[in-house]
């Protein structure tokens, strides 16, 4: 796990390639679908699952130029070929590594109410766009990259674009298939 995290996964790399759900064979589990699949906040679920430890680990921030040619089919072109936010951190429960997360927001989605994107420091992206009434999911696609699978999602806040992908890291599925087993152990009340 931790060379994933040293080789953190990134929405430029050209060995990552990206999948519509339908597209994408073998297939993950039903739990690993469960999470990839999910269309609410990721941060409210891991909140949620981790009983007051959630936290963000910002990893790197900074503005990046020339993206990959891969990032063409989730942004219009004129939107790739400028300056991009990128944001990578790690969400965890404690010192335990759950999720790598990578945001790429072009420069021109930086305005507005957006602005503040590049001020999040240690809070998560997903608190901030989930409170947005008008948020669109525009699409989603899966990856795998060894044993962690992840998924790419192309938001769009305040009507402009932003690409959020998440990698689901194996100490997340192990804490989430522990709590199934101990649920269905449990006698019916």
């Amino acid at each position: 796990m931790a060379v994933f995290l040293q080789s953190f996964p990134s929405l430029n790399s050209k060995q990552l390639l990206w999948r519509p759900e339908a597209q994408v064979l073998p297939r993950p589990d039903v739990q690993l679908l469960s999470w990839l699949l999910d269309p609410g906040s990721l941060t409210q679920r891991l909140k949620q699952m981790s009983q007051g430890q959630f936290n963000v680990k910002v990893v790197e921030e900074g503005w990046q130029q020339n993206c990959a040619p891969s990032l063409l089919q989730c942004f219009p072109p004129h939107v790739v070929q400028s300056r991009m936010w990128s944001r990578k951190v790690v969400l965890r429960c404690g010192e335990t590594p759950w999720v790598a997360a990578h945001s790429l927001i072009p420069i021109s989605s930086m305005e507005g109410p957006l602005k503040r994107l590049r001020r999040l420091n240690e809070r998560p992206l997903g608190e901030f766009l989930f409170r947005d009434p008008h948020l669109l999911r525009a699409q989603l696609e899966i990856v795998r990259s060894g044993p962690v699978w992840g998924r790419r999602s192309l938001f769009i806040s305040q009507h402009k674009p932003l690409l959020v992908a998440e990698f689901f890291l194996p100490a997340l599925l192990e804490e989430d298939a522990q709590r199934l087993l101990a649920s269905r152990a449990r006698p019916n009340d």
